[in-house]
């Protein structure tokens, strides 16, 4: 396929790159294309040099050259929009106007609603993104066909999607997403992914202070009430494994065909005994029975691993728990502000955000009431 030729007004890039003995080549090929950026802005935009091209010109690696367009977009000089299509901005460019990318935050609609540690996630990105100047949907997949999810993605004309937590539908449309120039960025939560995954959330280290704590006050063993249907938010053999690193007697349990009421007050007995939930079992507990879940709060050692538990339409008690949580405006920080600098793609080594354990804090100055 023959190259697509410059515009006119697009100076020939030097052939040799001449850096002085006290610069550095980076620093160097920065000045040269905003020297020549600046001397060729017209009033509209119009194409500017692809980083393939910069990249043969002076022979540096790609990464170095999507760096330097990284600064170059910060400052309002380029905009790329898709793929290595990259234009330069117009004399009469307006910031607030401008859009980076269009970026896709797939989904679930049951999730999003009840469990506020997944809501955060979103909040904070699309926030983020929308503040730096890009353009952000969310697509709610209440379908489990890659079709129809390419087909919503090519409708928004999407460049890149962030994907919480992919699973098997993000690995059925891969394939078909990228055939389509369409950029998939995972971030992972302590479980599985079905695809490499740049971001990763740990949880560990914070279930461990809790459990260190845990012995000071003289508890010995743990209940882990989990949910399968509603997925762990760390595996529960990894949960497993720091129990028992750290000495604790511990057993599974699930709500099964009990009742909440029932099944709580079974719990409540167990003495010098911590109940930990390893998944978003909690909201729904805190969803169907607010009350009774307040009480238990009040009357048990609990420790939840998913963050604060929602209590919709209820007013959330004081009571105190423990909690792992995750400062998901520290995640959209950095992933916005590597999307900007091409670091979210041009990298296989994994990003991880470590979750902060907090013992016995109040539930209302966390929890969501509606």
């Amino acid at each position: 396929m023959p190259r697509k030729k410059l515009l006119r007004s697009l100076p020939s890039l030097p052939k040799r790159l001449v850096v002085g003995p006290r610069e550095h080549k980076t620093e160097r090929v920065l000045e040269i294309l905003r020297n020549l950026a600046s001397a060729a802005q017209e009033d509209q935009p119009h194409t500017f040099y692809s980083m393939r091209q910069v990249v043969e010109a002076f022979k540096v690696p790609i990464s170095t050259v999507s760096r330097i367009y990284g600064r170059l977009e910060h400052e309002g000089i380029l905009n790329r929009i898709r793929g290595s299509k990259t234009t330069l901005n117009g004399l009469k460019y307006d910031r607030k106007l401008s859009v980076r990318a269009f970026i896709g935050l797939p989904g679930s609609t049951s999730r999003f609603l009840t469990i506020q540690n997944y809501r955060m996630f979103f909040m904070r990105i699309r926030r983020q993104l929308r503040s730096s100047g890009f353009a952000a949907v969310t697509l709610f997949l209440d379908s489990p066909d890659p079709a129809e999810l390419v087909d919503r993605v090519k409708k928004y004309e999407i460049d890149t999607l962030i994907w919480l937590e992919p699973g098997r539908l993000a690995e059925e449309a891969s394939l078909q997403l990228n055939d389509l120039g369409i950029r998939l960025v995972g971030v992972s939560d302590a479980q599985t992914p079905s695809l490499p995954c740049r971001y990763e959330v740990r949880r560990e280290s914070a279930i461990k202070a809790i459990l260190k704590d845990w012995q000071s006050v003289g508890l010995k063993s743990a209940v882990v009430v989990s949910d399968k249907s509603s997925g762990a938010t760390i595996a529960e053999q990894r949960l497993q494994e720091i129990l028992q690193e750290a000495e604790f007697e511990h057993k599974f349990v699930s709500l099964g065909a009990s009742a909440i009421p029932a099944f709580l007050e079974m719990l409540a007995q167990k003495q010098n005994t911590g109940i930990i939930f390893s998944s978003s079992s909690s909201s729904l507990f805190s969803f169907r029975a607010p009350e009774i879940m307040t009480q238990f709060f009040d009357r048990c050692r609990v420790a939840l691993v998913a963050g604060p538990a929602d209590m919709p339409f209820a007013k959330v008690s004081a009571v105190r728990v423990d909690l792992v949580m995750v400062d998901w405006q520290l995640v959209a920080e950095r992933i916005v502000n590597d999307l900007i600098t091409q670091d979210a793609f041009g990298s296989a080594e994994t990003v991880v955000f470590e979750a902060e354990g907090k013992l016995q804090v109040p539930l209302n100055q966390y929890a969501q009431s509606t």
